[in-house]
């Protein structure tokens, strides 16, 4: 493990709905990083399966954090719902939000970490790092890779191309909040374009260090046409803007 000083606590929020088959690996995989410290908060966002069973027997094994919570809603408030509710506990000088059907490589903290540093030292408009994936099935299997438009602000208007997660100050993210519970598709286009409206810029990494679960229910949609395109035969890389909604209210 790493031994960054103090204030570099990195803190990992996981919303999660009903996907108690998948959050016990979101949550291992954020134990398994080879960065520390680490904080991770886990919101159950009114979950009508055995999520808050699952989360709590992942969070129980979960050794090695330096803390962990889970934060169960009576009502369910959405992904931006859950994340607002989660941000009055975050205590890290570094922010990843990971959805709770995917799963971060172990290096991905201590990579983009070290490379959000180096573009820092660069341009200090910069505050968050976002990488390419792996596509993944709903059991595991690699599909395809995904990949991330680089960085350039102005396509923010025309089309959601960052990833959720990506590496950010956490201060950063807290400053652009509370964000708009109303919109429950696009959301992480609706928090980029908060963020970038505060002046911040980010940077792509082109490398694949989270995997990104393709499967029914993924809100956005692109879990059900990556499925089918792979089925018809249709291999090679995909850019994730031709699949990401950006923000809206509908449901």
């Amino acid at each position: 493990m790493s031994n960054p000083a103090p204030n570099k606590l990195l803190s990992v929020v996981i919303p999660n709905y009903n996907y108690g088959k998948f959050v016990g690996e979101a949550i291992a995989s954020v134990a398994a990083q080879t960065y520390s410290p680490i904080e991770l908060i886990v919101v159950d966002d009114a979950s009508t399966d055995n999520s808050v069973e699952e989360i709590t027997k992942a969070l129980d094994a979960a050794t090695g954090l330096a803390a962990s919570q889970c934060i169960v809603l009576e009502e369910n408030a959405g992904k931006l719902g859950a994340l607002n509710r989660a941000l009055p506990h975050v205590k890290g000088h570094y922010f990843i939000i990971l959805d709770s059907d995917d799963i971060l490589t172990p290096g991905y903290a201590e990579r983009t970490i070290a490379e959000l540093e180096k573009a820092r030292a660069e341009d200090s408009s910069i505050g968050f790092l976002y990488t390419d994936c792996m596509l993944i099935s709903p059991t595991g299997e690699d599909l395809d890779r995904g990949k991330s438009t680089g960085w350039d602000p102005a396509l923010l208007d025309r089309y959601s191309f960052v990833p959720e997660p990506a590496t950010c100050l956490a201060a950063m993210v807290l400053e652009a909040g509370p964000y708009d519970e109303a919109i429950r598709k696009g959301t992480k286009h609706h928090k980029w374009k908060r963020i970038v409206a505060n002046g911040w810029n980010g940077r792509h990494l082109p490398e694949p260090l989270f995997c990104y679960r393709m499967h029914d229910n993924n809100i956005s949609g692109i879990g059900r046409r990556v499925i089918d395109e792979v089925e018809r035969g249709e291999g090679g890389e995909r850019i994730l803007s031709g699949y990401w909604p950006l923000q809206t209210t509908q449901r």
